[in-house]
């Protein structure tokens, strides 16, 4: 028997991270197209730079499909007017703050905004004026408020604040989304902005504090704008750019060699982590695909819809497309969106019942109430998949989560949304003629179609959701009626999954001509994110005809993204990286502001500060370049190197109670643990002899780059495993048994070679 010898060297040098100008988007020009302002927030509060509105989570105005979010006129859009000699724009994603700086004939100007990520109802700006010379007066620096309009989303009324230069005004919206919804009350505070700010004779400098505090309940908001009235600009800065610091520490991507791609991955996660609450909460809204400092109507006479930022509403982008990478960093983040769904549970129950199902239905967009908010009616009817998109999310996050964080959302309603997901699909799906269990009625992520039947993505979907229960029972996570569950897997073992047998590939739906285009990828989300089981040959037939058929003008960072991950399964670098470079087109400098078209496209960017394609692009690389590929007892990982990079690495990934990186430079792939939730457990790396290697807590462990499984096991059973070797046994004896196995290998193909020769 031929002995195999696997190589793992114990140290491994690790990645500079104290690079921070791949944080930094500079510009001496604003964008012309103030649709590419990049946002500042914190998950409560966001606004676009120098936009006239600020945007709470959660605050919408107008009955049903006409629901948005309530534009609040922006007191924190304060900017220096004055003639200026020379402007820098400044975001620095590490810190969360946007900066400009202006040179005036005699002083300099530089304006700091954020959203403060300590105090979430708080937007700061302060603007430091400094004398060039201290002859100068530096008199008469003129600022502007852009305000906009008054609200039609509010009723608002101002009352006096006995504080200098405070305002004060509150409301409520004007119409809820349903007669029987509350109307939610803005209470806002704010520091007045003159319109000129000046020095004394005798001041060199000074910093200016302006400062917005608005929350739905009065108690907060004026305590917040107390608070941060009573501390000095620098420690207001310094508390939000710890929190922001603490975000990148806690997970981020880094790449050597391609200085722009570092700041495009920043700029995703910065894009999407804005409108993402620090804290896990239950009362967060939900992810919209144009983040939270967009949503209003921008067009008064048109419900919703891409050219209005898709007025704020909640879609399947946030659990299919933006959660998943997030979740490999942030899983309390992941919780909080799945607490989105979670909040709404009683009213898409009672919409499951009305349209005469059993379980739960969600809406194609959610707002505040969770009734449907869809002005686009073939959508509210047929584009059911959005249920089988949140159960799909539910089993990514217990796939990755550890046995207490499991059992955390189990207990709290987790259980409850994985049964009425189910109950819903297997009141759906009708018995046919044949035997098999259809869906009918429906439209896929492809919105060229729609009223169509068995739709693939939809059926294999459903069949994920049907099978989540049982699934649960056998990991002993909830405890089930087994009557009920069996009732699912009969319909989940019997449901009609679209194949061509005779091409070798999976149609879309029933009667789908290969002569049709579509709007994205549909298909290929087969492969991924449902990693549904199939030969390479299905796989790249199915890439090959739908890449040959998809709209190259839909939303491209979606489709691009997922036919990356589809041609790196394959092995196909050259294809992918193709597709990966398509996504780029929708990237609008100088902020790295998403769009979900291209803007030279017919139609124009659509939807801007598109978070949907940031979390596309996270994919690719995650999941993609990553290989990572989460699954019911294991994680698999098979890392591929990006063109253009000599090394990259995933830092402070979690899963299952663990903290580690992972780092591919040119042929060598390294684990190195930092942390673990449990002591009596150890993650393992399972090579392909099957060993598991135990990995230590700061002890990384290299390996030839191929593809590995990283599995949670007990410390009990990995040391009956190997023979009694504890896991945390001493360096030298793990040297001495590898020199050992060399030695016997060399041996060994020294008595093969003269045997043979």
């Amino acid at each position: 028997m031929a002995l195999v010898l696997v190589a793992l060297v114990i140290i491994v040098p690790c990645m500079c991270s104290g690079n921070t100008t791949s944080f930094i988007l500079d510009s001496k020009r604003f964008p012309d197209d103030d649709r590419f302002a990049p946002p500042i927030g914190n998950g409560y509060l966001a606004t676009n730079l120098f936009s006239d509105a600020i945007y709470v989570d959660g605050v919408f105005n107008g009955y049903r499909k006409d629901s948005h979010r309530a534009r609040i006129p922006s007191t924190a859009s304060i900017r220096v007017t004055s003639e200026v000699i020379s402007d820098v724009y400044r975001l620095d994603m590490r810190n969360g703050v946007f900066i400009h700086k202006a040179n005036l004939s005699n002083c300099e100007v530089e304006a700091q905004y954020f959203a403060h990520r300590l105090f979430p109802n708080l937007l700061i700006v302060l603007i430091k004026l400094m004398k060039t010379s201290l002859s100068h007066t530096c008199l008469n620096v003129h600022l502007h408020l852009n305000t906009g309009k008054s609200s039609p989303d509010f009723s608002l009324e101002q009352k006096m604040v006995n504080i200098n230069n405070t305002r004060y005004q509150y409301g409520p919206i004007v119409q809820p989304e349903t007669n029987s919804s509350a109307l939610p009350t803005i209470h806002h505070y704010w520091t007045h902005a003159p319109k000129s700010l000046s020095l004394t004779a005798s001041e060199k400098s000074h910093t200016f504090k302006f400062i917005t505090s608005i929350h739905t309940n009065k108690t907060r908001a004026s305590h917040g704008y107390s608070t941060a009235l009573a501390m000095s600009a620098d420690e207001l800065y310094w508390l939000h750019s710890k929190m922001w610091q603490g975000l990148w520490k806690n997970g981020k991507i880094e790449t050597v060699g391609d200085t722009d791609l570092q700041q495009t991955i920043n700029a995703c996660f910065y894009h999407i982590l804005s409108s993402l609450p620090s804290k896990r909460t239950d009362s967060f809204h939900g992810l919209s695909p144009g983040g939270l400092s967009r949503g209003g109507k921008l067009l008064p006479n048109v419900s919703g819809g891409p050219h209005n930022d898709y007025a704020g509403h909640v879609f399947w982008d946030m659990d299919t497309w933006i959660m998943p990478p997030i979740m490999m960093f942030y899983p309390d983040m992941a919780r909080t969106m799945i607490g989105s769904r979670l909040r709404v549970l009683p009213v898409v129950k009672v919409r499951a019942k009305a349209s005469g199902y059993e379980g739960a239905q969600f809406p194609w967009e959610q707002a505040f109430t969770g009734y449907e908010t869809c002005p686009w009616k073939p959508a509210s009817d047929y584009q059911i998949h959005v249920t089988a998109d949140v159960g799909l999310s539910l089993r990514h996050y217990l796939a990755a989560s550890s046995t207490t964080r499991a059992a955390e959302l189990l207990d709290n309603g987790g259980t409850d949304l994985v049964l009425e997901i189910a109950r819903f699909w297997k009141s759906r799906a009708v018995k046919s003629t044949e035997g098999d269990y259809v869906i009918t009625g429906v439209m896929g992520p492809d919105e060229y179609h729609f009223n169509i039947n068995n739709s693939v993505f939809t059926n294999y979907n459903a069949k994920l959701s049907m099978e989540l229960p049982d699934l649960l029972m056998k990991k002993n996570l909830a405890s089930l009626d087994k009557i009920e569950l069996d009732g699912f897997l009969e319909v989940s073992n019997k449901i009609r999954i679209l194949y061509d047998q005779q091409h070798d590939f999976h149609p879309q739906f029933d009667g789908f001509s290969l002569k049709e285009k579509i709007k994205q990828s549909d298909v290929v989300l087969l492969g991924f994110p449902l990693q549904m089981p199939m030969s390479r040959a299905t796989r790249r037939n199915d890439l090959e005809i739908y890449e040959n058929v998809t709209d190259r003008y839909g939303p491209d960072t979606g489709t691009w993204s997922m036919h990356t991950v589809g041609w790196l399964e394959l092995g196909e670098a050259q294809r992918a990286h193709q597709n990966f470079r398509m996504m780029f087109r929708n990237i609008n400098g100088p902020f790295k502001v998403f769009s979900e078209k291209p803007a030279n496209s017919t139609e124009g960017p659509r939807c801007v500060n598109f978070i949907t394609g940031a979390g596309g692009l996270l994919q690719a690389v995650v999941f993609g370049y990553g290989g990572l590929r989460l699954t019911d007892d294991h994680l698999e990982v098979s890392m591929s190197g990006i063109p253009g990079t000599s090394a990259w690495a995933m830092n402070d990934l979690k899963y299952r109670g663990f903290t580690f990186d992972l780092r591919l430079a040119d042929t060598v792939v390294s684990v190195n643990v930092s942390e673990s939730e449990d002591a009596n457990k150890t993650l393992t790396m399972v090579l392909q002899d099957g060993y598991p290697y135990p990995l230590q807590i700061g002890r990384a462990r290299e390996t030839p780059n191929k593809a590995f499984r990283l599995r949670v096991m007990n410390m009990s059973d990995v040391r009956v495993h190997s023979g009694g070797q504890s896991v945390t046994g001493d360096f030298l004896r793990e040297w001495i048994l590898l020199v050992v196995l060399m030695i016997t290998n060399l041996l060994c193909s020294a008595v093969v070679n003269n045997v043979l020769y």
